[in-house]
C-alpha cells in the first residue's frame, strides 16, 4: 500500500506567461510529501460518482493562440462528447492501460505519467480508491468536478457562453496555452487526447534541462522555485509507485 498526499496548485508555465503567486502550505518543503493517503493499483472506475477531488490552482489568463488545424489531436464534437463512450483503461497495472500506451509511444515511463495525473487530480473515489479523474475542469477559477456526464454538461456550457476554461481533465493540462492542439476544451475531456497532450508538454519540460526534477517541475511552472517544488513532489510519488509496480521491459524512461 502507498501513502501519497498531496496539494500542489498547478502553476502556468513562467516562460510563457507570467505565473500566479502560491500560497505555501507551511513551508516550502510542504510539497515533499509526508503523510500520503493509501493508493489501490487496482482497476479504477471513472463512471462513479461525484469524487473528492483535491482542488489545483488556477492559472493566469492566456492570449489566445490561434488554432493550427493540421496540429488538431482530435476532431470530436461537442455532440459527439455527449454520446456514450467506451470506458478507458485508466488501471495502471494493466499492461494495456492508456499510461501503458501513451508512454510507450511518447517514450515517458507509464508511472511517471500516472504520477503526475495523481498530483493534478488525485480523487478518492466511492468505492474508497485513491486514484486520478479525468472528469473534472478548471473554468473562471472554480473547479467544477463529477462524474463524467455532469462535467460534460458544464463543461459545454461553459464553452457555450464563452466561459474562460482553464485546468481540464485527468493530467490538468491548461488550455488557454495548449489551444493549439485541440479543437475545443471539451476534447481535452477525452483522457487519451489530455494523457496525450500532457506526455508531450512533460517531455519538452525534460528536454531543457539534464536536471530532472526541474524537468519535471517544468510541467507545471517554469518558475525556478515552483518548478522544484513540483517536480520533487511528482518524482517522491514515482519513487513510491515504483517500490510496488514495475513497468513492462518495453517500456522506455525519458530522463531528459
Amino acid at each position: 500500500m502507498l501513502l501519497l498526499e498531496f496539494g500542489l496548485p498547478h502553476m502556468p508555465r513562467a516562460t510563457a506567461h507570467t505565473p500566479l503567486a502560491v500560497t505555501p502550505a507551511g513551508s516550502p518543503a510542504s510539497v515533499a510529501i509526508n503523510a500520503l493517503p493509501v493508493v489501490t493499483l487496482t482497476p479504477v472506475s471513472v463512471e462513479s460518482g461525484a469524487a473528492a477531488v483535491i482542488p489545483v490552482g488556477s492559472k493566469a489568463d492566456e492570449p489566445s493562440h490561434a488554432e493550427a488545424p493540421a496540429s488538431l489531436l482530435s476532431e470530436v464534437s461537442t455532440m459527439d462528447l455527449m454520446m456514450p463512450i467506451a470506458e478507458p483503461d485508466l488501471d495502471i497495472a494493466s499492461r494495456h492501460s492508456l499510461w501503458a500506451q501513451i508512454g510507450k509511444s511518447s517514450g515517458i515511463d507509464p508511472l511517471l505519467l500516472y504520477s503526475v495525473a495523481l498530483v493534478e487530480s488525485k480523487a478518492l473515489l466511492p468505492s474508497g480508491k485513491i486514484a486520478p479523474t479525468p472528469w473534472l475542469f478548471r473554468v473562471n477559477d472554480h473547479l467544477v468536478r463529477g462524474d463524467r456526464h455532469h462535467v460534460q454538461l458544464e463543461m459545454a456550457a461553459a464553452t457555450q457562453f464563452g466561459s474562460a476554461v482553464q485546468d481540464v481533465g485527468i493530467m490538468q493540462v491548461y488550455y488557454p496555452m495548449h489551444r493549439d492542439a485541440v479543437r475545443d476544451p471539451l476534447t481535452l475531456l477525452n483522457p487519451r487526447t489530455n494523457i496525450t497532450v500532457a506526455a508531450k508538454i512533460l517531455r519538452a519540460g525534460m528536454h531543457q534541462t539534464h536536471d530532472r526534477v526541474l524537468g519535471v517541475g517544468y510541467y507545471h511552472s517554469h518558475t525556478p522555485r515552483l518548478a522544484r517544488d513540483y517536480g520533487t513532489a511528482v518524482l517522491t510519488v514515482y519513487r513510491r509507485l515504483k517500490g510496488v509496480y514495475r513497468p513492462g521491459a518495453d517500456a522506455q524512461v525519458a530522463d531528459r
